[in-house]
Parts: structure tokens; C-alpha cells; sequence
């Protein structure tokens, strides 16, 4: 489907009767009657989590997804994590007829059928796993018990026997397991900011974490009671790979013998020359040739911070390249080739604009197929599915098909019975089936993309205007030079309506992405020098700097709806619920610390210029308006050009700057950094 033709079957929704466009408060079955929503004990499961389910599993993935496959009855059916409907929807995939879905109180993010027939379901905006079971396969799921889990749950997975399940949650940065029996929890374990997708090694040794943002896998070792988590680097150092490669062991064998300036030099050159790694939402296991973790993402080149240019990030290159990292699921050790660019990107005209914008820059989901050893990667932005070489050392430059599907293909899964698969497109409530052989699955790549035949499912109730579900499409919108040259999408720089945690050269000088969601509606200005009064001029001035033409009329009113509506990733919790806690904001408040002269009001921020001695050598002037402190717990790097990895560093590297913190202990800090995590 054609950009225009994206745009004009949602603009059809813009123009209609609010009634007729966005439907009633609660959830629909699939002929628009209202049912109540299952109600589910909030308990630690037992007995009670387990009364018998006539749903067994379509193969064994053992992890979650948007989308999972079941046999209920006689019927071979594709259980969907509606998010928008607050539901789970179900299709018999062998009629094309659409089942009575199942209502949430709350918006799904994954899905998992287990080997004992439960349907598990995560409930993002609940913090919260909940357990269904199929007693009939015409009839929605039955509710059996919910579990509390850490902010935010996006991730879910078994281990190889069963025993265990992993649910990573990505405002909660962790990792916990919980006996698939019982549903207890056994331990939990800390990770880097934004953990996405899991994935657990075929011997169950290690449980393997994307992560949206910030260049890495995490590793977690299972084996150990103290269960090591060792973060592997997923950047991409360009043609030089090796060479790179070699610098850095060199830099750490002789570390001690430098001077803490020689250092900063040193790993600042180094950096320079590495993309970072961003929109690691998917993971799959490769089952032919086994033994392989792989992982969709985008390696970003953001420029030189000392560097003033005309855009973001550097404007000779392409921004953005499409990746497929490759890690060996012994080792964790990742294949060189999986990170090497090979291409040169450097712009030469319409031709290589052209290929560009056909990249999959948003990887949202992935499954592998073993009969074709393909892996298959959904992609926002650009709304295809691509199959690359499971194989290849490097998949990214082993395309071999590509299929065009509805907007916002956010899950996809393989029917291990026939040489399909079945994928969901959020935006436009569809299912689409792939054929992965015959003539729709040549190997031979043409321009055009394969569309696939699709089902519609019914209109269900939503709570999302068609303002704003127009707003979400054109923000994610890929390969669209309205809103950037180079292909990319609002959405690459904002993954999730969140940052991307890098540091941008731009005319100002290094700026750091900041977080958008639940945070624009509250903002008197826009930008770190608060050059823009509203959102739409600062809009019109980042699609001038990304070389777009800008986006106008409808889609411009969609887009500034969906960004003032964005969703905070959580709630913030009561300051005052834990004594350090208290502690913090007492000290925040106090006229000794001087954090609320600046930091003030509803936003924690006073709006205003402030020259806070930041100047970095790219920068263009030296005043850097207040920013907000809302939700910064979960941001970071942190300064107007990232140059504190974490807020622990912030507190104790700006005495006399900005506040004064050099008079606190350390265990002042370490509640004022506590107080901080829950604004």
C-alpha cells in the first residue's frame, strides 16, 4: 500500500461522526455486542491459575508474541494481543472466520500459549500476567488468576522443560522468573534501560534480552544462583570492524596507564567511530542452523559532536541502516560480519534515497522458519514483512522476499503444520497469511512486494480517537521524504514515544533525544533552548532539518493529537510511600540543595534559560532551558549532550553548576536520586 493510500484510509475515519469513528467505552465481541471483561483474582496463582483447557500450542515457540498459535477443539486458531481493544482477539485460520474475542482490563503486549494449554497474556498498562484458559473454542477465554509483575511487562518466555517462565519488563529494567506451576516468583533480575523481547537458549542456560535502546543484548546467565547478567555490545564499527576491535582490547589492556584525560580522549575517539545500536524490540532462535540468537535492529550514525550541521546526525550518509545482529547462543559472542557495515551508504541521488526508504529502519517482531531457514522480520514505517537468510553470517544483506501487509504489523508467528505465516497489523486491526512456498514465495526479489490476502477483523469499541490513531500512523510513517530524507520515521529517533538515548550532532551542537511520551501536553516550549512556543513550529522546524517537505492539514493535527496523548510508561507512585524516598524530596526541596529554584511547578521545570556551565565545544550558544524532571528515571543519558551515563553521576559531578550537592552524604544522594526515579 502506497503512503497516500496509508493516509486516506484512515483520514476516511478523521472525517466521520465521533460516535460512528471510535466506537463505545468497553470491549465488543466480533459483531459489536458488549460483553464484560473476565474478572481474574490478583493472587499468586496455585490451584486456582489451572481448571483444565482444551487449547494446546501450534509447535513450541516457548516465547510470547502479539500473536500465538493454538489448536482449541478441532480449530486451528491465531490468538491476538489486541492492544487498542483492550482484548484478545481469535481467527480460525483454516475458515478466515473471525471468534468471539476475549475483553481485558487492561492493553495487552504479549501472548503465549504453554505445553499445559494456559493462555498467558501481559497487561502493559497493569503491570500484570494474566492466566486464561479455552474451555470452548466458539466462547471467549476464561479467566483463571492474575500475578503482579515489575512496570511495564513486554517480554514473555518458558524455558526449555516448562518449569520456568521469564517476563521482562521494560520500565521496570528487569528480568523475573516464576515457576510455571505455581506461578511464584523465584528471583528477578536487574537489566539496562528499555529490555524488550526474551528468548532462552535450547540448553536454558541463558536467558537472552533485547533492548530498544542503548546498543545491547543482555545475557543472563541462569545457571549461576546469582544469575550474571553480561551485556553484549550489538554496534556496528563500519567497514573497520576489526581494527576497531583491536584498539578497544588495546585501550583496556593499557587503561591504568593513562591519565583520566588520556582516557576520556581515547574512548571518545573510539566511539566516534562506532553506530550505535538502536530499536532492539525483536528476537528469534534460529532452528536451521540452530544455535543462533537473531536480532533485528538499526545501527544509527549520529554524527560528530563537535560538529555543527545542518540536520541531525551526519548529513553524507545515511542516518540509518538496517541490521540483523547474529549472536552464538553459546558464547554470546557476536558474529563480526552481523555487525560490519558493508555498504557505502554515502547519498548519490534519487536511486540511493530511494533504496533507503525501502529499508526497514522500525524491526518490530520476528519467528524463524526451519523448513525454509528464513528468518522474518515485520517492519513498521515501511508495513512489510522481510525474509532473510536464517544462515548468513550476515542476514541484513541476505534478503530473499518481502511481503506488503497493513499498518503497524506489530506480531508475527509460523504455523508449524503449513507453510504459513500469520502476521498482525495493529493500525488497521488486520491478520494477513503468508505463503512461505509456492509461486507467492519465489526466491527471486522483485521491485514490488508480495500482498498477501488478508482478513478484516470486525469494528471493535477503542479508546483511541481517530485523530490521534491518524497521528500514530504518520508518526511511524518510514521512507516518507515529507517527513525526512533518509527514510526516517518520527519514531526512529523516539522509539515507543521515548528516546533513543543518543547524542545528536545538530546546528546547535550535541543534543540528546529527550522523551516525548507523557510529557508534551504539559510543555510551554520545545527544544533544549526553548527556541519553539508550540508543538507544530517545533515540528515544522525538525522536518526542515531532516530535509522533509513537512507533513500539513489532517496529518499534521493527527500527529500533534498523538504526541500531546502519548501514554506515560507508568504512573508515577506516591513520593512519600518509602522513608528514602521522603528523605529524597525533603532534601529536593530544601533551600540548602536549591533543586526546586529551577526545577518547579507541575513539570518540575521553570521554563527559563539557564547558562549551567554545560557548554559543550559543538554547542552554538551556552543558556539550555530547564528540563523536565518528569519520568527521568527511566531516561538517560542525561545533560543536553548525554554526558552522564546515569543520574548517580549527574548528582555528583554539578555542585555549584546547577544546585549544590556537594555538602550531602552518600546516603543523601542516594535518596535524592531515589526521590528523583519517581517524578
Amino acid at each position: 500500500m502506497t503512503t497516500s493510500a496509508k493516509i486516506g484510509s484512515l483520514l476516511l475515519l478523521v472525517l466521520l461522526p465521533a460516535g460512528l469513528a471510535t466506537g463505545c467505552a468497553g470491549s465488543h465481541t466480533a459483531k459489536g455486542a458488549a460483553i464484560e471483561s473476565p474478572k481474574a483474582s490478583v493472587a499468586a496463582g496455585g490451584a486456582s491459575c489451572r481448571r483444565g483447557s482444551i487449547a494446546t500450542p501450534l509447535g513450541q515457540p516457548r516465547a510470547g508474541g502479539a500473536i500465538a498459535l493454538a489448536k482449541i477443539g478441532t480449530r486451528n486458531v491465531a490468538l491476538i494481543a489486541d492492544e487498542d481493544a483492550h482484548a484478545i482477539a481469535a481467527l480460525d485460520l483454516d475458515t478466515k472466520k473471525e471468534l468471539p474475542p476475549t475483553p481485558l482490563d487492561g492493553a495487552p503486549s504479549q501472548i503465549m500459549v504453554t505445553a499445559d494449554g494456559r493462555v498467558l497474556v501481559l497487561l502493559r498498562d497493569r503491570a500484570r500476567l494474566q492466566v486464561l484458559e479455552a474451555e470452548r473454542a466458539d466462547t471467549p477465554l476464561a479467566a483463571r488468576c492474575a500475578i503482579d509483575v515489575a512496570p511495564e511487562p513486554v517480554g514473555l518466555a518458558a524455558s526449555p522443560d516448562d518449569r520456568t517462565l521469564f517476563v521482562s519488563s521494560g520500565w521496570g529494567r528487569s528480568l523475573a522468573a516464576f515457576d510455571a506451576g505455581k506461578l511464584a516468583k523465584q528471583y528477578e533480575v536487574p537489566l539496562a534501560r528499555e529490555p524488550r523481547a526474551v528468548v532462552i537458549a535450547d540448553d536454558g542456560a541463558t536467558a537472552f534480552v533485547s533492548h530498544a535502546v542503548g546498543s545491547i543484548i543482555s545475557a543472563v546467565d541462569l545457571r549461576k544462583p546469582s544469575h550474571d547478567v553480561r551485556a553484549v555490545r550489538v554496534a556496528s564499527r563500519g567497514d573497520n570492524f576489526g581494527s576497531v576491535k583491536l584498539q578497544k582490547k588495546r585501550f583496556e589492556q593499557m587503561r591504568e596507564q593513562l591519565s583520566l584525560e588520556q582516557r576520556a580522549a581515547l574512548a571518545k575517539q573510539l566511539a566516534a567511530q562506532e553506530h550505535a545500536g538502536c530499536q532492539g524490540f525483536a528476537l528469534a532462535k534460529s532452528a536451521a542452523p540452530g544455535g543462533r540468537i537473531l536480532a533485528p535492529q538499526v545501527f544509527v550514525d549520529p554524527g560528530s559532536a563537535e560538529v555543527r550541521t545542518e540536520g541531525y546526525g551526519n548529513g553524507n550518509a545515511a542516518t540509518e541502516t538496517a541490521a540483523v545482529a547474529v549472536l552464538d547462543e553459546g558464547t554470546a559472542e557476536p558474529f563480526e560480519a552481523s555487525l560490519t557495515i558493508q555498504r557505502d551508504f554515502t547519498w548519490r541521488g534519487e536511486k540511493s534515497a530511494r533504496d533507503h526508504r525501502e529499508a526497514c529502519l522500525l524491526p518490530r517482531a520476528a519467528a524463524t522458519d526451519a523448513r525454509t531457514r528464513t528468518l522474518l522480520v515485520t517492519c513498521f514505517g515501511i508495513d512489510d514483512v522481510i525474509a532473510y537468510d536464517a544462515g548468513s553470517a550476515s542476514p541484513a544483506g541476505s534478503e530473499r522476499r518481502r511481503w506488503s501487509v497493513g499498518p503497524g504489523p506489530s506480531g508475527i508467528a509460523v504455523d508449524p503444520e503449513k507453510p504459513r505465516a500469520i502476521v498482525w497489523s495493529q493500525f488497521d486491526r488486520s491478520v494477513s497469511i503468508l505463503a512461505l512456498t509456492g509461486p507467492d514465495a519465489s526466491d527471486e526479489k522483485t521491485e514490488a512486494s508480495v500482498r498477501p490476502p488478508s482478513v478484516a477483523l470486525a469494528p471493535a469499541a477503542t479508546t483511541l480517537p481517530s485523530d490521534v490513531a491518524l497521528g500514530r500512523l504518520v508518526f511511524h510513517m518510514g521512507g516518507d521524504t515529507r517527513i525526512s530524507k533518509d527514510g526516517r520515521a518520527c519514531a526512529s529517533c523516539h522509539p515507543d514515544g521515548r528516546d533513543d538515548a543518543i547524542t545528536w550532532a545538530t546546528p546547535e551542537g550535541p543534543r540528546r533525544s529527550i522523551l516525548l511520551a507523557g510529557r508534551v501536553a504539559s510543555q510551554k516550549a520545545f527544544a533544549w533552548n526553548g527556541s519553539s512556543k508550540t508543538l507544530r513550529e517545533h515540528l515544522g522546524k525538525t522536518f526542515d532539518r531532516l530535509d522533509g517537505s513537512g507533513v500539513r492539514g489532517l496529518e499534521l493535527d493527527g500527529l500533534v493529537a498523538y504526541l500531546s496523548t502519548m501514554r506515560p510508561p507508568v504512573d508515577a507512585p506516591s513520593p512519600t510511600s518509602d522513608p528514602k524516598v521522603a528523605r529524597g524530596a525533603k532534601l529536593f526541596s530544601s533551600k540548602e540543595a536549591e533543586c526546586a529554584t529551577c526545577h518547579s511547578g507541575p513539570t518540575f521545570s521553570d521554563g527559563v534559560l539557564h547558562d549551567v556551565q554545560s557548554r559543550a565545544e559543538g554547542d552554538r550558544g551556552a543558556g539550555f532551558r530547564t528540563p523536565s524532571l518528569h519520568l527521568i528515571g527511566g531516561a538517560g543519558p542525561y545533560f543536553h549532550d548525554g554526558r552522564y551515563a546515569t543520574l548517580h553521576d549527574l548528582l555528583r559531578d554539578t555542585d555549584g553548576k546547577m544546585g549544590h550537592t556537594k555538602q550531602l552524604s552518600a546516603a543523601d544522594l542516594d535518596a535524592l536520586e531515589a526521590y528523583l526515579r519517581t517524578l
